[in-house]
């Protein structure tokens, strides 16, 4: 469903890799410098939107069935984190899954709110449609 939203529905293949605090902090130190667990990392193919939109555009008006899929990346999510956080928001594991899912996917969309704070809402909003969808499922 989200693929198909931001998407157009053009076939999409991502990895996920579900792993404990231990293994994340290894990867944010080795991929970001960073010494500490998080909760979710992405890690696109593609760097900038403007090829990834730019491979839509070519797509528009064919059937996706018989295109190859475009690869995105991966996404990487600490389950230990996802528990806590979970606790401390006050919602179920499930929820808190697919509020990082939807985080990771759309960073590998090239969506980042660490750009400031426009982006960071146009980043919030999204978020917010995708995890609305997948409540409708």
């Amino acid at each position: 469903m989200l693929f198909r939203k931001e998407l157009y529905d053009s076939h999409c293949d991502l990895n996920l890799l579900l792993i404990g605090d231990a293994d994340m902090k290894e990867i944010n130190f080795l991929r970001r410098g960073k010494g500490k667990t998080t909760d979710v990392l992405s890690f696109p193919l593609e760097f900038d939107l403007a090829p990834l939109s730019s491979v839509l555009q070519q797509r528009k008006g064919k059937s996706s069935s018989a295109l190859p899929p475009i690869t995105l990346g991966e996404i990487v999510i600490s389950i230990d984190t996802l528990k806590k956080q979970a606790l401390e928001i006050g919602h179920s594991e499930k929820e808190e899954f697919y509020r990082l899912l939807v985080h990771g996917f759309l960073h590998l969309l090239g969506y980042d709110h660490e750009r400031g704070e426009e982006e960071e809402q146009v980043m919030k909003d999204k978020e917010d449609e995708c995890l609305e969808i997948l409540q409708g499922l």
